[in-house]
């Protein structure tokens, strides 16, 4: 582990406690019920891969964890002669502005996977293993009725500013493959609120 990841994982340990911590003290305060709710990607399946996460929104407050793969369109590539294949888990918290629906802001912590391999010869590929910070924001449609506390169907699009700790240079074959140090992730998930 280098000396520039130590402190921003320690930081994150940190932000981690810290955020389950207050919304622990948050959901004690208020008088709001919880809802269980799940949620998916569907491009990640068109995309070889899949997503699934599992939340739970509490007062003003939604915390999810999730596992998703996705093999990455070449325009999200750095370098035209690899393909990565991503995968892994991550943990997000989000504060509603409108309770439920609507407008919301949050921070996710991924630990992701990407498998790169060179076009010329799949068979020369590497791991690059880290975890990625991002501030996300989206909107929520809800589709249940406000009586019945929105159970049902809802979209969820969102969008996040990612922000990567393992960023070095690889030589890969005869290619550098340099990964991303920040990127934009876009996504519309498709979601049950029960």
């Amino acid at each position: 582990m280098s000396k520039f990841t130590q402190p921003i994982i320690r930081g994150v340990v940190y932000c981690i406690v810290y955020t389950l911590l207050s919304n622990t003290n948050l959901y004690a305060q208020s008088k709001s019920k919880v809802a269980f709710e799940l949620e998916a990607d569907p491009l990640a399946y068109v995309l070889n891969g899949y997503s699934l996460h599992a939340g739970f929104n509490y007062g003003s407050f939604r915390s999810s964890v999730g596992i998703f793969a996705i093999k990455q369109p070449s325009f999200f590539v750095n370098n035209d002669n690899f393909s990565v294949y991503s995968s892994g888990f991550d943990l997000k918290t989000d504060y509603l502005f409108k309770n439920t629906k609507g407008l919301y802001a949050g921070i996710q912590f991924t630990y992701g996977n990407d498998e790169v391999k060179l076009k010329s010869d799949p068979q020369i590929e590497q791991a690059i293993k880290g975890l990625n910070i991002g501030l996300r924001s989206g909107y929520r449609f809800m589709f249940g009725k406000a009586e019945n506390d929105y159970k049902g169907f809802y979209i969820n699009p969102w969008v996040a500013l990612i922000f990567a700790t393992n960023t070095q240079d690889r030589i890969i074959g005869s290619e550098t493959y340099q990964p991303s140090a920040v990127s934009i992730f876009p996504a519309v998930h498709l979601g049950w609120r029960f």
